[in-house]
């Protein structure tokens, strides 16, 4: 009884955020943001600015707009505003690990997304409000992830794109990378003479130009249908990389079955950067941003900067948080690792906001305040790069669905001086 008490315990203040500000942030609203220091994700950083958003989205920004009659208004007067933090990769907020059986094409994320989960409580208040929650590394064929936002009472509520790709990893789950790259090409080749059957079998195929249309004229059963939609090209392969050989093979499977990739890199990669570049390949980094090893060619103990290393080699790339590391759970302090390792602050912005949202396929909606892009939005007490800065109010499509004065969890923890 007890333990069920304390677990009850953990959960509740979780709860209490989703029923406070998750459920009114099903609607798009209009709302003024007066008078904050604007930084927009493209590039500039103005000074005593506004921001009017019109049905969830951005309208206008300007030092001059007034705003409208009967707009909601919330002032940021000493305030920053920013775009919400993009996550373009995680396994953090899953119920359960990867299953025991390394292939499994056909499982989701959403199967064990946990709503309740601190990973995504602490979102709230950590400003990651568009995450690509994926399998884990230890697999080989991890099943799809999906793109989600921390909020709503139910796990359907949460997700923005279901299906958003395929987990693939290049990481021997026995050691043996010959063994690991072998199933790998197996799991494919299976799929790819499937879907060769099921075209041949067919007395005609019917193009729609939807691949989950076509997929199911040509009678692919539901177990299949992730990989013969990958292999279709409607879903982006996420890889696991931890050595600049998974990376050349990565690619190298990727043009053979003529699959879109995105490369997940360890520091261990590093010693690919200059070919990564050479190709134009943008790759999600994680992991510690800086790698003491020993020389091979000197003998001696060196540090690499692996981001700067990535960086000269023209290799564009996201960043995500490491949860579980002491200030790496945090977007902010992840960007401000980048200008420690020699980044402009657009740049870093850039890692955490703009690329990443590229990189899941929303360039277009998330990362930036651009006219028309989703009015998903932080103000924060203090310069993101500042290491004092939290966030007072999370707004995404003009919904506040976090205040920092209203959060229970901080309440507990720091009484007043959390308002």
């Amino acid at each position: 009884m007890m333990m069920s008490c304390m677990k009850l315990h953990r959960v509740a203040p979780a709860l209490i955020l989703l029923v406070a500000f998750g459920s009114s942030a099903l609607f798009s609203q209009d709302l003024f943001i007066r008078g904050g220091r604007v930084l927009t994700g493209t590039g500039q950083d103005m000074k005593d600015t506004h921001v009017l958003v019109r049905a969830g989205r951005i309208a206008e920004v300007g030092p001059d707009l007034v705003a409208p009659s009967g707009v909601k208004t919330l002032n940021a007067y000493g305030r920053v505003v920013m775009p919400a933090y993009v996550v373009a990769h995680t396994s953090s907020g899953i119920g359960r690990s990867n299953e025991v059986a390394p292939v499994t094409p056909f499982v989701s994320v959403l199967d064990s997304l946990d709503p309740t989960a601190a990973f995504i409580e602490d979102c709230f208040r950590d400003g990651n409000y568009t995450l690509h929650i994926c399998p884990g590394h230890r697999t080989v064929v991890g099943g799809t992830g999906a793109i989600v936002k921390p909020y709503g009472l139910s796990v359907n509520s949460m997700a923005m794109v279901p299906d958003a790709s395929m987990k693939l990893s290049m990481i021997p789950l026995n050691g043996n990378r010959a063994s690991q790259l072998a199933r790998l090409r197996q799991a494919l080749e299976d799929g790819q003479r499937y879907l060769e059957g099921k075209r041949r079998d067919a007395e005609s195929e019917v193009k729609t130009g939807n691949v989950a249309l076509d997929l199911k004229a040509l009678g692919v059963e539901r177990r299949q249908q992730s990989m013969a939609r990958l292999l279709e090209g409607d879903l982006v392969a996420f890889v696991a990389c931890e050595t600049a050989g998974d990376c050349l093979q990565a690619l190298k499977l990727a043009e053979e079955f003529k699959i879109k990739v995105r490369l997940v890199c360890g520091p261990g990669t590093w010693r690919a950067a200059e070919w990564l570049g050479k190709q134009g390949v943008s790759i999600i980094l994680e992991g510690s941003f800086l790698l003491e090893e020993t020389d091979h060619e000197t003998g001696k103990e060196v540090v690499r900067n692996i981001p700067s290393i990535m960086k000269k080699a023209g290799v564009r790339f996201a960043v995500v948080p490491e949860p579980g590391g002491l200030g790496t759970r945090y977007m902010w302090y992840q960007a401000a690792s980048l200008v420690r390792c020699g980044f402009s602050r657009e740049e870093a912005l850039a890692c955490v906001t703009t690329i990443p949202a590229e990189m899941i396929g929303l360039k277009d909606r998330k990362g930036d305040l651009s006219v028309g892009k989703d009015a998903d939005i932080l103000i924060l007490t203090d310069d993101p790069f500042s290491g004092l800065a939290w966030v007072d109010t999370g707004i995404v499509a003009g919904e506040v669905i976090y205040s920092r004065s209203e959060d229970p969890r901080l309440a507990e923890v720091l009484g007043n001086e959390a308002k």
